[in-house]
């Protein structure tokens, strides 16, 4: 709802700006007044403080070490491997094969698998390609191992990989 501006609102306003002149012009006199009925303070004392010490140097923060090319691989290579297993249909499982195989310097690298270690000597399960892993992956459905160690050729290809139960 708008008031409209009639002359007795006119009015009203000039008064109530009238109102806050004269309250704010008293204010200031009593607050004078005031002032001049205090006694004179003193001047304050000067007192040498000590200068701020500097702040120390902020420490530098450890830097957050990147994963090594070797550990980005074997992390891409054991989700490969899990991809493969929990895959919805078989050809989802083998485009997931064509991938994890392009990681590999050829479909037939070697694949070692460590069945058994104890005071520091492993045994390993007959030897196999990664081709053959892969497909046997894919046919059990589990992932029953992940990546222990690899070589890498000069292209930064696994050239041979080994693998132990989880």
């Amino acid at each position: 709802m708008k008031i409209e501006n009639t002359p007795l609102i006119k009015s009203l306003k000039g008064l109530a700006f009238i109102g806050l002149v004269m309250l704010m012009t008293a204010s200031c006199k009593s607050k004078k007044a005031v002032a001049d009925l205090q006694p004179e303070t003193p001047e304050p004392e000067v007192v040498d403080t000590p200068a701020p010490e500097p702040e120390p140097e902020p420490q530098p923060q450890p830097k957050v070490e990147e994963p090594s090319a070797e550990e980005v691989l074997t992390n891409r290579l054991n989700s490969y491997f899990s991809g493969i297993a929990n895959a919805s249909s078989i050809s989802a499982a083998n485009n997931n094969i064509n991938e994890a195989t392009r990681l590999f310097s050829n479909g037939d690298a070697p694949v070692l698998i460590i069945f058994y270690a104890a005071n520091g000597q492993e045994d390993f399960d007959e030897p196999t390609t990664i081709s053959k892993y892969l497909n046997y992956v894919k046919d059990q459905g589990k992932n029953p191992h992940k990546v222990k160690e690899m070589v890498l050729d000069a292209q930064g290809r696994v050239k041979e990989l080994v693998l132990v139960k989880k």
